[in-house]
C-alpha cells in the first residue's frame, strides 16, 4: 500500500499514514494531501478506493483519557437524533475496536496519537453578512439540546471553563497575575497590556465564583467558524467539528464562547451587533435560558478569551508555540475588557429581550 500522489508529502508522513491505514485494515493504495489542521493537531484527506477520510495527527492532546471521551460523545451523537453531521470515528480491525492508535514521528521521535474520520462535506463559512450568524445560533443551540440527552458513562477529563485555577497547571491564576506584574521578555511586546490586565483580572476570577449553581450539561466548548461546516450550494451549517473539548461545563457556555470570539472580528460596531443579536435570537430558539445564564454571559465571554490566554501561555512555556501567539491573544483580551466596560450594560439589553 503506497500513496500514488505523494508529492506534498514528506516521506515520514507517507510512512505514518501507511502505518495508521494498515492498522485500520486498509490494503489499497492512497491518495493524500496536507489538511489545514489547527493548533491542537495535523490533519490529511486521504482517498482510498472511492472513498474520503480524514486522519488526525493530535499533536497536544496525547491524553488517550481525552481522546476516548471525545470520541464517546461523538458515537453518542450518531445514535442521537442530531440533524447535523458530526465527525464519525472509522474503528480499526485490531486493538478491540479502538477508534485511536498510538505512531511514534520518526522525525522527532515522539509518540502520538493518529485516529481516521470519515470525511463530511462542506466548506468553513465566512461571515460576509451578519445575519449568517443566525444560522451558527441556531447550529449551536440545536447541537445544545442533543448534548444535553446524552448519556455518557465516562467522567470527562477537562474542567469547567469557570474552574480555570484547575486547567492550566503551567499558567495558574497567581502565575498569571505574577507576568502582568512583572512581564517577561518573551511577552515584552504586549507588556503594556499585561500591566493594565494585572488591575482587571482579579474582579474577574472573583466573579467565576458561584458559577457552579448555573444549570451544566455536556458542551462542545469551542463552537465557532472554525469548527463548523456550510454546505457548498446554499451556505447552511450542515456540519459541527473538533469535539476534542468536549466536558460538562455551564449550559449557556456553548452561547457565550461564539459571543466572545465574535468580538474581535475586523467589522464595524454596527455589523457586530447585527451579528451578536442573531447569534443569540439563534441559539435561543433552541434553547430555553434562564435569567441568571443570561446575567452571567458578560463575564463568560472574558473567560473565554482569558483561558485562550492561558492555555497558549502554557503552550509558550512549554515550547510548543511562539511567545507571538500568546501576545496575541493577551492584546485580544485586553481589547474584549476594554469593549465590556464601555458596552455592557447594550449588550445586557439584547441579552434579556
Amino acid at each position: 500500500m503506497q500513496n500514488v500522489e505523494s508529492g506534498s508529502l514528506h516521506h515520514s508522513e507517507q510512512q505514518r499514514i501507511s502505518e495508521v491505514l494498515a492498522s485500520y485494515g486498509f490494503t489499497s493504495d492512497w491518495i493524500g494531501e496536507r489538511g489545514k489542521g489547527g493548533m491542537n493537531n495535523s490533519t490529511y484527506m486521504l482517498h482510498i478506493d472511492g472513498t474520503s477520510y480524514v486522519m488526525r495527527q493530535y499533536e497536544t492532546h496525547n491524553d488517550p483519557m481525552k481522546i476516548t471521551f471525545e470520541h464517546e460523545v461523538l458515537e453518542a451523537l450518531q445514535r442521537s437524533n442530531f440533524k447535523l453531521h458530526t465527525p464519525s470515528p472509522v474503528r480499526r480491525l485490531s486493538g478491540e475496536g479502538d477508534t485511536f492508535l498510538p505512531v511514534k514521528d520518526t522525525l522527532t521521535g515522539h509518540t502520538k496519537i493518529a485516529t481516521l474520520f470519515h470525511y463530511r462535506e462542506g466548506v468553513n463559512p465566512i461571515w460576509h453578512k451578519p445575519d449568517q450568524l443566525f444560522g451558527l445560533g441556531k447550529a449551536a443551540g440545536a447541537l445544545s439540546s442533543v448534548m444535553a440527552t446524552l448519556d455518557i458513562p465516562l467522567e470527562p477529563v477537562y474542567p469547567p471553563y469557570y474552574q480555570i485555577q484547575d486547567a492550566y497547571p503551567l499558567c495558574s491564576p497567581e502565575r498569571l497575575l505574577q507576568l502582568c506584574a512583572s512581564p517577561p521578555e518573551a511577552l515584552i511586546a504586549c507588556a503594556h497590556e499585561l500591566k493594565q490586565l494585572g488591575d482587571a483580572l482579579p474582579d474577574l476570577f472573583d466573579a467565576l465564583r458561584g458559577m457552579e449553581q448555573l444549570p451544566h450539561q455536556l458542551v462542545h466548548g469551542d463552537v465557532n467558524a472554525s469548527n463548523v461546516l456550510s454546505d457548498k450550494q446554499d451556505g447552511e451549517i450542515c456540519a459541527i467539528l473538533d469535539f476534542e473539548f468536549a466536558t460538562w461545563d455551564l449550559r449557556v457556555m456553548e452561547l457565550a464562547v461564539p459571543m466572545s470570539d465574535l468580538l474581535t472580528m475586523d467589522k464595524s460596531e454596527d455589523w457586530m451587533w447585527q451579528a451578536q443579536e442573531g447569534l443569540i435570537r439563534g441559539f435561543r430558539e433552541q434553547v430555553s435560558l434562564e435569567p441568571e445564564e443570561l446575567l452571567a454571559i458578560p463575564r463568560l465571554i472574558l473567560l473565554r478569551s482569558l483561558d485562550v490566554v492561558m492555555h497558549f501561555i502554557s503552550r509558550m512555556f512549554e515550547g510548543t508555540d511562539e511567545p507571538e501567539v500568546a501576545v496575541d491573544q493577551i492584546k485580544k483580551l485586553k481589547q474584549r475588557m476594554d469593549w465590556m466596560r464601555l458596552n455592557e450594560e447594550r449588550l445586557h439589553e439584547i441579552l434579556v429581550y
